[in-house]
């Protein structure tokens, strides 16, 4: 086996487990990082609606303070009416009802100061081209709102109303909220903002991180390009309109990513150690458990093989005993199996030697006769000696067909049979040779019989004066069997139709029942046949071993 069940079972485990620390860490990493995000946006939006809330009291306030001087008081002073005094009055009085700290001042159509509430704006903010530009289409019930930039660079939210008389502008009203005057009214905030108009001039702002520096204006462009990244600093921004002008930019630092990754990725990393070595622990534990069935039940099924009564034993009241069980039944069932399986095998080797030694005897007998048959027309003297032979043959033959024999013996019978061919036949001749060391080597009865037969069958239809010959020769372990006769009538083809039928379980041909029960007597039989240079027909049977099976 490559691997055990074991170590299979605890790299299974610690894989899975190593994924699972990982996605862990990693879910962890990720909602460290959501946490943070909405607590800062959430910071964030709270912030943006203060602003908003502080900009729109503002344009209210200032909206109802303009309305209420232009109604009461400032074209009663433009005629003449009402002293500076009382439009100084009226102006403290509903600054302070409204919370204002804005500044007013009265310009007249041409652009020049009337009136001012602030010493240090003797001058006009804006330029008469500039206010009649700003304001092309005059009406008495319309505030203008515009964001500017004095001299000495102070920012100013301006709210103009013009005062109109017989349809002509008589003079602006200008409402005015200087950015420090704004900042001091402002609640606490945790956000960076910055407040613009819709052309970017800033109003205020507690960051210059995206204003030019020479106009003092906000680069939109700029913040819109690095709206979550900005100087590899990121930045939660959230932008919101206010009316027609005004542009509320509110935007924090996030965490610093370097910061946030350092510390996430050591938080992570010890997580998932951590995990990872518990899970190492827990993975042997389990392993260790589950595995020492399996290596058990293993190492039974090894010993299988070398005892063969050998039977699996688990006690663990699992699965793996009931596996064990059925194991079990199932050698029993082999066993069982494998002894009906020998008892065929034997039972069908015996009815085959049978059938074997029986094909024989009728060609024998049948060929043993005719000799008789001829002979006695003959000499009743010869007949006699043939009889005494054929009986000799018969009861050889016939007692005890399951119990072998010796070359010695066999070959005495053979001899017999050959002597009534020799008797009938004139010419005919034979030679048998065997050394005398092979006289007790055990064979299967009379299976050269016919092999002889065959030769005298065949080879008479050739020559009168048929000779066989009968070699027994031994080589090492090699016991070699030859029958040869000078008749010659082997062809290729017979040869070839012989050979391929020794494969065949039913066949009638003499040679190949003579080779199947010396196959069932010896571990390995060759046989092979032909016609050699000098016209001589042979059969060689060859065995490998004397040990008879």
């Amino acid at each position: 086996m490559s691997h055990s069940f074991k170590k299979s079972l605890q790299k299974e485990i610690l894989h899975r487990s190593s994924i699972a620390a990982f996605v862990t860490s990693l879910l962890l990493l990720i909602l460290l990082f959501g946490f943070s995000y909405f607590l800062q946006k959430q910071q964030l939006s709270k912030d943006t609606r203060q602003i908003v809330k502080q900009v729109q009291e503002m344009k209210e306030a200032n909206n109802e303070l303009l309305t209420t001087m232009n109604h009461k008081m400032i074209l009663g002073f433009l005629d003449g009416k009402h002293t500076e005094r009382e439009v100084f009055s009226l102006f403290y009085e509903t600054k302070a009802k409204l919370k204002l700290s804005s500044d007013l001042i009265i310009l007249s159509d041409t652009g020049e100061l009337l009136f001012s509430t602030n010493r240090n704006h003797q001058e006009s903010i804006l330029s008469p081209y500039y206010l009649k530009l700003l304001i092309q289409n005059p009406s008495q019930d319309k505030v203008t709102e515009k964001i500017a930039l004095s001299s000495d660079k102070q920012h100013y939210t301006l709210f103009i109303k013009p005062l109109l008389q017989n349809q002509r502008v008589k003079a602006y009203t200008i409402a005015f909220v200087n950015e420090n005057d704004f900042i001091s009214s402002f609640p606490m905030i945790n956000s960076k903002y910055i407040i613009t108009d819709s052309f970017g001039n800033m109003f205020s702002n507690n960051t210059n991180q995206f204003t030019r520096s020479t106009l003092e204006k906000l680069d939109e462009k700029l913040l819109h390009s690095r709206t979550h990244w900005y100087a590899n600093e990121p930045l939660i921004v959230q932008k919101e309109k206010v009316g027609a002008i005004f542009s509320i930019y509110t935007f924090q630092s996030f965490f610093p990513i370097p910061s946030l990754l350092g510390l996430a990725s050591v938080l992570t990393l010890c997580i998932f150690f951590l995990y990872f070595w518990q899970a190492r622990r827990i993975a042997h534990k389990i392993a260790t458990h589950n595995a020492v069935p399996i290596e058990s039940l293993v190492y039974q099924l090894q010993e299988i093989p070398k005892q063969a009564d050998k039977r699996l034993s688990l006690q663990t009241g699992d699965e793996f005993e009931f596996m064990a069980e059925k194991i079990n039944n199932m050698l029993y069932e082999l066993d069982q199996l494998h002894q009906k399986m020998l008892t065929i095998e034997k039972e069908k080797w015996i009815f085959e030697r049978k059938m074997l030694e029986a094909q024989f005897n009728p060609h024998f007998l049948y060929n043993t006769l005719e000799t008789i048959k001829i002979t006695s027309l003959m000499d009743a003297a010869l007949t006699q000696d043939l009889i005494q032979n054929l009986t000799r043959i018969l009861r050889y033959s016939i007692t005890d067909l399951e119990k072998e024999t010796t070359i010695c013996q066999d070959l005495k019978i053979i001899e017999d049979y050959l002597m009534i061919h020799k008797i009938r036949f004139e010419h005919f001749s034979y030679d048998i040779v065997c050394p005398e060391t092979v006289d007790n080597q055990p064979i299967p009865k009379l299976f050269l019989l016919p092999l002889v037969e065959n030769a005298i069958k065949y080879g008479m239809q050739y020559r009168i004066d048929l000779h066989i010959d009968i070699q027994i020769t031994l080589e090492a372990d090699s016991l070699t069997f030859l029958v040869k006769d000078n008749a010659g009538g082997l062809t290729k083809q017979e040869r070839l139709a012989i050979l391929d039928s020794l494969k065949s379980p039913h066949t009638q041909h003499g040679i190949v029942n003579s080779y199947k029960r010396l196959s069932n007597f010896f571990s390995d039989v060759q046989l092979d046949l032909g016609v050699n240079r000098q016209g001589e027909t042979w059969v060689k049977f060859v065995t490998k071993g004397l040990t008879h099976v």
